[in-house]
């Protein structure tokens, strides 16, 4: 009695069921690309790029600057970032980072430095804006004290998922559909200053700085496996008066780890306060005027942030990075005036090896899932070349028949595959 032989459907069936397993691992949401700045104009950048300028002309050691206005000496506690090297940095809150160059002929000395990776996150990139058509098909309007924020705000209000700032003082709305189909040019080509603040640039001549309109946001639920959450109104300074909730929600995940990237609140009545989204228990709780940890974890999966700013003052605000992270092995307790056993202050050794660990994991459901596949489609395409073979060393012997039915199941009319229907997924930062 010949063997049970499975048909081209079912080994269909199959190949489906170890994609359903591999597919889902491999579209997990990964970490997104950090950026290097969280302030609008790189003021933080503590990168490395040590040249200026579309030439790249190599940047002076800021030691080697003492003719200069800004050099090692004008910074002896670092808190600005010089030293002894020659990589780009903002020390007077100019639009961007830039650093000294040797003297033209024509007298310049110094040059903006065009840092990719120093943008705040939510920024999209410069587009060229050609006019007929616009760029942005939504809403618009112009103003002589224009910022980031009040074109973000402006757009918000009407409903729209981007805000493009051109030449200073203009504003325009768009969608996800404008931005696919936009031109993206070098943001070095975005260099108007904002109307309405000086150390912002707003666009440039024919060229949209994109935004996403999150930014600032006063309330907001987070489900991406990391993220950035903003004070309002960032990156002008919180309104008084601000009470704002913010629900990170990372269900599978055991813990969220908070990083404080920046916090610059000076009054001691406006509060941030950390709470367990399911308990309503307070975790962790911040004045103005105070310094946070700079990291902290929590162990849960529904943390609510809540931010309250007083009637009389305002301030620069906040910027908190937040990381799902797995089982930690224990549970929430209660906020109370000494830091609580749930929340973990982690340096950055313990940082990466988290990032490590889950790194490793993510690596090995690919590997096992990818094998799995190809052993599946090794042996389907074995079973049908195996009756070429068959056919020299059996000729037309009843052993023949046998070996191609073993090997290579009889076709039967099923229809043609012509296409595979495939779904992309769109990430947003």
């Amino acid at each position: 009695m010949a063997p049970y032989l499975w048909d081209r459907s079912t080994y269909w069936k199959m190949l489906v069921l170890l994609l359903r397993f591999v597919l889902p691992v491999m579209s997990q949401p990964s970490m997104p690309e950090q950026s290097e700045c969280f302030t609008v104009n790189g003021r933080d950048y503590r990168g490395s790029v040590n040249y200026a300028g579309a030439e790249k002309i190599p940047c002076l050691y800021w030691n080697q600057t003492i003719q200069h206005r800004y050099n090692t000496q004008s910074d002896l506690s670092g808190e600005l970032g010089l030293g002894n090297h020659n990589y780009c940095r903002n020390p007077d809150s100019d639009v961007q980072p830039w650093c000294y160059v040797s003297e033209t002929e024509e007298g310049i000395y110094w040059k903006y430095c065009d840092i990719l990776s120093c943008h705040m996150p939510g920024y999209i990139g410069c587009f060229v804006d050609r006019g007929t058509p616009t760029a942005f098909n939504g809403a618009s309007g112009t103003s002589k004290k224009l910022t980031i924020q009040t074109c973000i705000q402006f757009c918000r209000r009407k409903g729209h998922e981007y805000a493009g700032v051109e030449a200073g003082y203009a504003c325009f709305c768009g969608s996800s559909s404008d931005v696919a189909v936009l031109q993206m040019v070098s943001s070095s080509q975005c260099d108007q200053i904002c109307f309405g603040r000086t150390d912002e640039l707003c666009g440039g001549d024919g060229k949209l700085s994109v935004y996403s309109v999150w930014v600032g946001t006063c309330h907001g639920n987070f489900s991406s496996i990391s993220g950035v959450l903003y004070s309002p109104d960032f990156p002008d300074e919180y309104n008084a008066d601000r009470s704002c909730l913010w629900d990170i929600i990372l269900p599978g995940s055991m813990a969220i780890q908070i990083q404080f990237q920046s916090f610059h609140i000076s009054d001691p009545n406006d509060v941030l306060e950390l709470k367990d989204g399911e308990t309503g228990s307070l975790l962790f709780q911040i004045r103005g005027g105070q310094e946070p940890p700079n990291i902290i974890t929590f162990q849960t999966d529904h943390l609510q942030i809540t931010f309250q700013s007083d009637r009389e003052f305002s301030g620069p605000g906040y910027v908190i990075l937040y990381t799902g992270l797995g089982n930690l092995g224990s549970s929430v307790v209660p906020f109370s005036e000494t830091m609580p056993s749930n929340i973990v202050d982690e340096g950055p050794q313990a940082q990466s090896s988290h990032e490590h660990h889950a790194s490793r994991n993510v690596w090995l459901l690919l590997a096992a899932g990818s094998s799995v596949l190809l052993l599946g489609i090794g042996y389907m395409m074995w079973r049908y070349l195996a009756c070429d073979w068959c056919a020299p060393l059996l000729g037309t012997s009843p052993d023949h028949s046998y070996c191609c039915m073993l090997y290579r199941h009889k076709k039967v009319q099923s229809g043609d595959l012509t296409s595979v229907n495939q779904s992309s997924m769109k990430s947003l930062l």
